[in-house]
């Protein structure tokens, strides 16, 4: 196709959001579409493959994700066919950071947030077992888990709305989400099968349909979808958005919308009551360094039973979590003796 892209949708102008973007029949009348979906083509030859959809939290940044799942009106989940399975992996920049258990951060290049750490390796380890399994040997692979209209998950993209704290010196969300851009690229482009001829470059923009953004927890951190083990026991806030730091684009989205960031917790309480944190700390939750690691130990051996992970990263990932301290420094005070104790209890 004249201009095409390899990945496209990826900055402003550039085409790839396009065509049917959805695995069930939906008619996209807000973009004067028929009915249609991915699958039409192997549904009428009966040769459609076990599928396994998976995204992480800048998907749903950068353009495409929520019109994938809600349509392009928004108003409610699409189904998914019986042969595709959806996972949703909060907390992520695009791809997945390169995990560890470490509390100092390290800086996104051009970005106001760290590098986000949260990562999907694990869990992709894990479902690609399952995908092989499901497909040689029929096994039912896990529910699919991601958030959802019904649910309450997905809200406008905007501070309040996503319930995401105020933490100083961190931007807020709003408006970080970048819409599905409707482009005009001219007669000559076929834009139910994403073909043809672009005639019109740049192309004008007929609207932007707005995106959706998962809602989260008083640490800002997402409620829904599979989570890391480094998520579900957090050193910080791991978010799908960012805010370019200087330049004519300050304070929109970082790296096209793709990428994520990373605010940790203080480790005192007296440290970010001082900074005006609201949220706990690393000696709130978890005590010491013991507290810590046995928090890891207990939510690994819980995605190691709901498959998410295998046993080989699970051990691999207490050992980790064992090794770091987070908390050199910090005295051993009975009260906080107390909070590790009871985590290693649990």
């Amino acid at each position: 196709m004249r201009f095409g892209l390899p990945s496209g949708s990826g900055t402003l102008y550039e085409p790839g959001g396009e065509g049917v973007l959805w695995w069930t029949s939906y008619t996209d009348s807000k973009r004067g579409r028929h009915e249609a979906s991915l699958l039409d083509r192997c549904t009428a030859t009966a040769t459609c493959p076990k599928i396994f959809d998976t995204f992480g939290a800048s998907e749903y940044n950068a353009r495409l994700m929520t019109v994938a799942e809600t349509g392009t009106d928004g108003n409610a989940d699409l189904p998914l066919p019986a042969n595709v399975r959806r996972y949703y992996f909060p907390g992520t920049t695009h791809g997945g950071g390169p995990g560890g258990f470490d509390l100092p951060t390290r800086p996104a290049a051009g970005c106001v947030l760290a590098q986000n750490p949260n990562p999907e390796d694990e869990t992709m380890n894990a479902l690609q077992i399952a995908l092989v399994d499901w497909v040689v040997k029929g096994t039912e692979p896990p529910p699919s888990v991601y958030p959802t209209l019904a649910r309450g998950d997905l809200v406008p993209n905007t501070m309040e709305a996503m319930h995401f704290p105020s933490i100083p010196g961190v931007p807020s969300p709003t408006g970080m989400a970048v819409g599905l851009f409707d482009y005009d690229f001219g007669k000559s482009l076929d834009y139910q099968n994403f073909s043809g001829v672009i005639t019109q470059q740049p192309p004008t923009i007929r609207q932007i349909i707005p995106a959706l953004m998962p809602r989260v927890n008083q640490d800002g951190n997402e409620m829904a979808g599979v989570a890391s083990v480094l998520h579900q026991v957090p050193l910080g806030t791991y978010t799908g958005w960012n805010a370019t730091a200087t330049g004519f684009f300050k304070g929109q989205p970082c790296g096209g919308g793709l990428t994520g960031g990373y605010i940790p917790f203080a480790k005192l309480k007296s440290d970010r009551e001082a900074a005006g944190d609201p949220r706990p700390s690393l000696e709130e939750r978890y005590g010491t360094q013991a507290g810590y690691a046995c928090a890891v130990k207990t939510v690994a051996k819980q995605q190691v039973a709901r498959r998410f992970l295998r046993s080989e990263d699970a051990d691999r990932l207490v050992a980790a979590a064992a090794a770091v301290d987070n908390f050199s420094g910090l005295s051993p005070t009975p009260e906080r003796i107390s909070v590790g104790e009871a985590l290693c209890k649990n």
